[in-house]
Order: structure tokens, then C-alpha cells, then sequence
């Protein structure tokens, strides 16, 4: 596929005007544009920045393990600039390094343009031209005015420095690229209005004006390096400053800061890229914080988690000490996104939690007609700090049930006083976090690690590792190993 590029010795403009037909349809149709956002896809938030820029994104070695898991990249040696025959990772290693850009990106040039990255059998027509640079669609390749970018290890130097030196210096010295574009200006791409969020997205559509090129890019990059994150875990885009509940293979917005806050502690809050979390589906929205009462067309719900409690009546309402004032009320459509939980009625005991303790000193979560052991006080430490326990007496106390102990939240970073292996609890297991490279990538940070007695993590069964790409091709062992053997 080719796009507009800049011939240098001409000055030419030259733009699209072949189109492959049944991507660039998808993208048009409102149904299918409709299916794409719902997939995560933003037309205005194609790629963070650092998706373009950051080189500490990859390294040699990794660059060479990434192409061993994918296509005969990781084999291929071809000339570089100096005519030096060298393996293909050291050509994409030293573009990088020489315009800073990051390897993942050029990466995903490379199979966006020519599939290069995974065909099996690459043609040396794909070699020629492999990042598309010079090059349009009605253009002939054998033009005499573009055949100094031809060649593999020229057409990544020519896209490099395309967007390291004419692109950004163009945004930064006069507001926009040569096509145009430029954060938070208007634009129309293929008839839609794009107002691009970014210096990395403005660069995109001027390399690639069209939404059908812009829609593999992400979709490329979601198959290779989004990100899987825990169930439970609460994430931010660094550039969109949104915050999303990851769980059940969806991301879905927490309108507000205070409602996350109500959920978790601010400061446990992952910050990483917006392309780190497209792997998601967005789904639907979290509006209020836990515990908010809400009424909707004469119902009244307690808000819980993700669920709505319908309350039984106003008596109810007065009896439980609920009070008028905190009502919210609120459109129908506000609720919905919301599942049903049980009713709240006269019989419900303390809907909003309890924490009690017996004479033995013995902590226990009451929560609507149940209780839930703690079995540390480390627990109680960590999640009731603001919260005195009541004391009830064994007779208190048998009126409720025993239900399942009450357990570490999902997303919680733990270790064992003097151990160095790190875990993050999901769903009742612990889950190792295999290198500090890991932990970094998902966004964590160390102060959130919570240190905790022996006796209480080994009643947690050890889970899967932590692979931050479990859905897609990237990294594996045996790639790793074979770097080194690899000329």
C-alpha cells in the first residue's frame, strides 16, 4: 500500500488516489466505523508519541528476538547505506538510534507498507521499497526521480528522518506538517473530520492520508504490542488522561477521577500509553463512585461496584440511614450500563459494609446478611486504615452467614518481607511478575508494593505469570535464546 511522499529532488506533492477497496469501505460505512471505535480504535488518537519516538522501547536484542518469532527477517542480511551487508535488526537498530525513533514503530512500517515483518518469502521489490517512502500509488517505481530511496536500509533512513526531521520540526517551528496537520487542527480525512490529538497522530495522516492505512497501523500495533493487564487492574492514557476498569476483556471508562477513587487508591493508578490498552474493547461506562445513591424514575439504586442495588422503597431507604440528601438523580441511560444486584430490603444488614471484630479480636467484613473472615490484619491495615471496627458478640454475629474469606483486591502488588519476587493478585490467585522490565512496561510503581506476612500469601495459589503480551506474537523464550546464534 502507498501514500503520499515528499520527492525531494522534485518538490512534488504526490497524493492517493488508489484506495484498497474493501478496508477504506470498512472505514467509511458508519456501521463499520461505529464497530471500529467500539474495537478501541480513535481516528484522532492513532499512536501516543512515544509510540514514534521513545528508542528505550526496544533494543537491539530485542529487535533481533522480535523478528526471529516473526517471517525471515531475523535471517535476512542486506546492505546497509555503506553497502556493508548486515543482519536486518542491525539496520533497524542503527535508523533508530541515528534519528530516535522508536523500533516498534518502524516495525510496524514495515508490515503496514510491505508486510515485511511477517511474509515468509519477501520479494526484493519489497526490499526496494519497504517503508513506502517515495513512492504512490500511481506512481511508477521505476520513476528515475525516486530511485535514490530505493533499498531497504534507504527507505527506513528516508522514513526516519521523514518524521524526525521534516515532520516534528514542521509542527514545532510552524505549527503544522507540510500536508497540513498538526495537534488540535482540523482536518478531512476521506470526507470524516480528524482533529488529531498528538504530534504522533498528525505525523501519521501526513504520511498516510487516508483512514484505511491508519486503521492497520493500529491494528497492528494492537496485535503486536498492546498490552494485557490483570482483571481488576485501573490504568490511565497518558495522553488522553482517561481511566479505564480493566475486566472481562474490556476496558470501561470511570467518568472521573473521584469515581476511580472510590474504587482504588489514586496512587495505584498504572499510567501508560493509550496504544498500551487497545487490545480493549471500550465498554460501557462507570459514572458514579461506589456507594452513591442514584433514583431514576422513582427507583432509587445503591450503586455497587459495577452493579446497581435497587432499594425497596422509601421506608427502606429512611430505615437503612440512608440520606435524602446524597440522592442523586439521574437519566434512566445513566444506569444502565450497570448490572442488577440484589435487593436492598428491611432484612439487608449494613448494604454499604461493615467492618466488626469479635472478643477474640477477631476481624470480620459484614456486607448485606453475610461474613467474610480476615484472615490478617495486614488486611485490615491496608483497606480499613480509616474505618474503626465495631465490636459484636458471638451471638451478634452468628445472625449472619459465613460466606467465602475476604480477600486481597485484584490488581494489589504484594511481596513477602525479605523476598524479592513480586506478585499481583487477580481473582483469589498470585500472579509472579517475571522482571522489572515487566513490571515497568504495565505502568506499576514500586511504592505500591505491599509487603505481607508469609502466612497470609501462601494461602493465594500461584497463578500464570505476568505477560503483559499474552494475545499477541512477540517475545518468546526460545526467540530469546537463538538471538546470540543468530549472524
Amino acid at each position: 500500500m502507498k501514500h503520499i511522499r515528499w520527492l525531494v529532488p522534485t518538490l512534488l506533492l504526490l497524493s492517493l488516489t488508489i484506495q484498497p477497496v474493501s478496508l477504506l469501505a470498512q472505514a467509511n460505512d458508519t456501521t463499520s466505523t461505529k464497530s471500529l471505535f467500539d474495537q478501541g480504535f480513535h481516528p484522532d488518537l492513532v499512536l501516543d508519541d512515544r509510540d514514534v519516538f521513545d528508542l528505550g522501547a526496544m533494543n537491539r536484542e530485542h529487535i533481533q528476538a522480535f523478528l526471529l518469532t516473526h517471517g525471515s527477517l531475523g535471517t535476512t542480511r542486506l546492505p546497509d547505506i555503506d553497502g556493508i551487508e548486515k543482519p536486518a535488526a542491525d539496520i533497524l537498530w542503527r535508523v533508530a538510534t541515528s534519528y530516535r525513533i522508536n523500533p516498534k514503530y518502524l516495525l510496524v512500517l514495515l508490515q503496514k507498507e510491505q508486510s515485511l515483518v511477517e511474509d515468509p518469502t519477501p520479494t526484493p521489490r519489497q526490499f526496494d521499497w519497504a517503508t513506502g517512502y517515495g513512492v504512490c500509488d500511481a506512481c511508477s517505481k521505476d520513476d528515475p526521480a525516486i530511485q535514490d530511496f530505493k533499498g531497504f536500509a534507504n527507505q527506513l533512513e528516508w522514513a526516519a528522518k521523514q518524521h524526525r526531521v521534516k515532520y516534528l520540526q514542521q509542527i514545532l517551528t510552524q505549527g503544522k506538517t507540510i500536508a497540513g496537520y498538526a495537534p488540535g487542527k482540523e482536518s478531512i480525512v476521506d470526507g470524516r473530520r480528524i482533529i488529531p490529538a498528538n504530534q504522533a497522530t498528525a505525523m501519521l495522516y501526513s504520511y498516510t492520508p487516508h483512514i484505511a492505512g491508519n486503521v492497520n497501523v493500529w491494528r497492528i500495533w494492537r496485535r503486536w504490542f498492546g498490552l494485557t493487564f490483570p482483571d481488576g487492574t485501573i490504568v490511565q492514557g497518558r495522553t488522553s488522561k482517561k481511566i479505564y476498569l480493566v475486566r472481562f476483556g474490556e476496558k470501561r471508562p470511570l467518568k472521573s477521577l473521584a469515581v476511580a477513587a472510590s474504587m482504588v487508591d489514586p496512587d495505584k493508578i498504572a499510567m501508560v500509553d493509550d496504544s498500551q490498552i487497545i487490545n480493549y474493547p471500550e465498554g460501557k461506562p462507570i459514572a458514579f463512585a461506589n456507594y452513591s445513591l442514584v433514583e431514576t424514575e422513582g427507583k432509587r439504586f445503591l450503586i455497587d461496584g459495577t452493579s446497581k442495588r435497587p432499594i425497596a422503597n422509601k421506608k427502606v431507604f429512611k430505615r437503612l440511614g440512608f440520606n435524602e440528601d446524597e440522592l442523586i438523580t439521574v437519566d434512566k441511560t445513566d444506569v444502565e450500563s450497570y448490572t442488577d444486584g440484589p435487593d436492598i430490603t428491611l432484612t439487608t444488614a449494613y448494604p454499604t459494609g461493615l467492618l466488626a471484630k469479635d472478643a477474640k479480636n477477631t476481624y470480620w467484613y459484614i456486607e448485606g446478611n453475610t461474613r467474610h473472615l480476615i484472615r490478617s490484619k495486614s488486611l485490615v491495615n491496608l483497606y480499613f486504615r480509616s474505618r474503626p471496627a465495631k465490636t459484636l458478640t458471638a451471638k451478634q454475629l452468628q445472625v449472619f452467614s459465613i460466606g467465602n474469606p475476604y480477600l486481597l483486591h485484584d490488581g494489589e502488588l504484594v511481596r513477602i518481607a525479605k523476598d524479592t519476587d513480586i506478585y499481583v493478585i487477580e481473582h483469589g490467585n498470585k500472579r509472579p511478575i517475571p522482571s522489572q522490565e515487566v513490571f515497568e512496561e504495565m505502568g506499576w510503581n514500586q511504592k505500591n508494593i505491599v509487603t505481607l506476612p508469609e502466612t497470609l500469601l501462601t494461602q493465594y495459589p500461584v497463578g500464570n505469570t505476568i505477560d503483559p503480551h499474552t494475545n499477541n506474537k512477540l517475545l518468546t523464550q526460545t526467540a530469546v535464546a537463538r538471538v546470540d546464534a543468530t549472524p
